[in-house]
């Protein structure tokens, strides 16, 4: 309905993802105006050119895909105005906050943990950060995952299991079980 111009549905859709999108671009930037923009400026799109959209798309995936392009132009652009010259997605800051409360644990083994989990993150890389957000968080399969990041399905297996490796050295085998059961219970809350 919203390719033959149905405002309502038009809603619908950006009233359901809109939230969704700046979460997952605020671990990106957190420049709100900027990820604001680019979400904007994806809707502003989408609606311009609805009538040319395939019909069998996962829509939540193409709007993924598409944001994180938009985004990243936006963000390179802001970085361009203050003559900062990289121009790789790999120096964006992806990052994954875990929530402050951990009901599981006791408070002061939650804080070692979350320690220990803050120094594995800033020890991955931000594409190895961001594949752990999307597959746990965002619960997408690898060949979502994968068209969102740009990747083949099989470079994307190849990330995700560098990202867990990279956590199980800072966890052992069975510390890193206990972090992805928590890491499960998280996406719930």
């Amino acid at each position: 309905m919203f390719q033959v111009g149905h405002e309502p549905s038009f809603k619908i859709l950006f009233e359901r993802y809109n939230q969704l999108l700046f979460n997952y671009g605020f671990k990106f930037t957190q420049d709100e105006a900027i990820i604001e923009d680019s979400i904007q400026e994806l809707f502003v799109k989408l609606w311009c050119n609805r009538e040319n959209l395939s019909t069998d798309v996962a829509v939540k995936n193409y709007l993924y895909k598409a944001f994180r392009r938009t985004l990243v132009k936006k963000v390179e652009q802001s970085l361009r105005r203050t003559e900062v010259t990289n121009s790789s997605v790999d120096y964006l800051p992806f990052t994954i906050e875990l929530p402050h409360d951990l009901t599981i644990i006791r408070q002061e083994r939650a804080t070692k943990v979350r320690d220990r989990l803050d120094q594995a993150l800033q020890q991955m890389t931000a594409r190895q950060r961001e594949i752990i957000h999307l597959r746990f968080f965002e619960e997408l399969p690898y060949t979502d995952i994968a068209e969102i990041m740009g990747l083949s399905t099989k470079d994307t297996y190849k990330l995700y299991y560098r990202a867990l490796d990279s956590l199980k050295k800072h966890f052992g085998r069975f510390g890193l079980l206990v972090l992805l059961y928590l890491l499960n219970q998280l996406r719930y809350q």
